[in-house]
């Protein structure tokens, strides 16, 4: 019985870590698209300033 409520624990903390990477990842992915869109809005409007 030890070894299975052990295993458990264990098989939790993974599932947690995995879980951490994973908002990690969209928070990472999230900065990015908000970074290319700051660019992407800076290019149009020097575009639109200059004409």
């Amino acid at each position: 019985m030890k070894k299975s409520a052990k295993e458990i624990q264990w098989l939790r903390l993974k599932a947690e870590a995995s879980l951490n990477k994973s908002s990690q990842l969209q928070q990472t992915l999230a900065q990015n698209e908000a970074t290319l869109s700051r660019k992407e809005n800076q290019k149009v409007t020097e575009k639109s300033v200059k004409r």
